[in-house]
């Protein structure tokens, strides 16, 4: 039985294909950078959003034991569900037993973003989307409006919105 002996052609035009690959460099390299920076400004963009919403929500958990001290009573319920990228806070406020109100927000990590749904005495008011923006310092604040707010700051925000 013969055996049939095949040659690997030997690369041909290898000259060609370096002046190929260095015009697409030259051409996509500083698009490719740009998107790789676009790509991990957005997944630190995610995490300080993660944090904001840990922090905002760790914060409205110890401001209702201290509001409740201070107030005399149960006033505030809050109730945090949800890890990182899906987390949520329910805050209801009974500061008298014929009114109650309630406020939502729902952090969702592809958006970047918080749901805020308020229920005041039966009446749902429409949800707003708080958005979650890079600021020039490179933390994340929270945008209502023109207004930009810390965790705290927004959290104060929410609890006098809420018992107003």
């Amino acid at each position: 039985m013969a055996v049939l002996k095949m040659e690997v052609p030997k690369m041909e035009g290898t000259d060609w294909l370096d002046k190929v690959v260095q015009r697409a460099k030259g051409k996509y390299q500083v698009q490719r950078a740009l998107e790789e920076r676009s790509v991990q400004a957005e997944a630190l963009r995610r995490k300080l959003a993660n944090q904001f919403c840990r922090d905002l929500f760790a914060w409205f958990e110890r401001v209702e034991v201290r509001f409740n001290n201070r107030f005399g009573g149960h006033v505030l319920a809050v109730s945090v569900a949800g890890g990182d990228g899906n987390r949520s806070v329910r805050i209801l406020a009974r500061p008298i037993r014929d009114q109650e109100s309630t406020v939502s927000l729902n952090y969702e990590e592809k958006t970047t973003s918080l749901r805020l749904s308020a229920d005041s005495g039966g009446a749902t008011e429409p949800a707003q989307i708080i958005k979650l923006v890079l600021s020039a310092d490179g933390a994340i604040l929270a945008e209502v409006g023109a207004e930009h707010y810390t965790p705290e700051q927004l959290g104060q925000k929410t609890i006098d919105d809420l018992l107003a």
